[in-house]
């Protein structure tokens, strides 16, 4: 039996903190007028931020992947996709840092995009969650935002065209982490009395 069974609200606010991250940097981004390199030097500055959200994310969802914490297909709703994002973030964060092109790894991120939007709609057909609105909100938005990383993965590497990308993107990526860190901050309260007396099973 898994020793922590709680880790979906550290998971939502990491989310919700990476999300808001990128966004800054794609503002930033936004805000540089000159070349190639000039831009992806304005955003170098996410490398650490998000290798090491990305790291985080990756490890706690592969633990959920592996471990199968949560009661039931909740395992397959949160944890078949989350480990693949903190991995695609480490993804992001090395090309950013090294100069490497963008493309695919944006192409990457809309193919995931379209199967996380896919299983934010069955979460919410099938009623999943106290708050399926919130889910289906959430991954809808999470998947645009990957949907929407391939354009900015493309001017990232040629700056010829699509700048407005880098704005859009950020929206988004800041209307998800919204979503997140509501749904996160909101079970805060729940899970501190829920869990006051809980211990690990021996």
């Amino acid at each position: 039996m898994a020793l922590f069974i709680d880790t979906l609200t550290s998971q939502l606010v990491a989310m919700a903190v990476a999300f808001l991250v990128m966004a800054y940097a794609l503002i930033r981004t936004y805000r540089v007028h000159s070349t190639v390199t000039d831009f992806r030097n304005a955003i170098k500055s996410a490398y650490v931020p998000l290798l090491t959200l990305g790291t985080f994310m990756a490890i706690t969802g592969l633990y959920g992947l592996l471990l199968w914490p949560l009661p039931g297909s909740y395992n397959i709703l949160f944890y078949d996709l989350y480990p693949i994002l903190g991995i695609g973030l480490i993804g992001i964060a090395v090309s950013i840092k090294n100069d490497y092109k963008l493309e695919i790894m944006g192409f990457m991120a809309l193919l995931y995009g379209l199967v996380t939007i896919y299983y934010g709609a069955v979460g919410y057909l099938n009623n999943m969650t106290l708050e399926p609105i919130a889910l289906l909100i959430l991954y809808t938005l999470t998947g645009l935002s990957s949907i929407f990383f391939y354009p900015v993965a493309i001017f990232l590497d040629n700056a010829r065209a699509g700048k407005v990308f880098l704005i859009l993107d950020a929206i988004l990526l800041i209307l998800s982490a919204l979503v997140a860190g509501y749904i996160a901050l909101e079970a805060v309260p729940s899970h501190l009395v829920g869990f006051s007396k809980w211990t690990p099973l021996l």
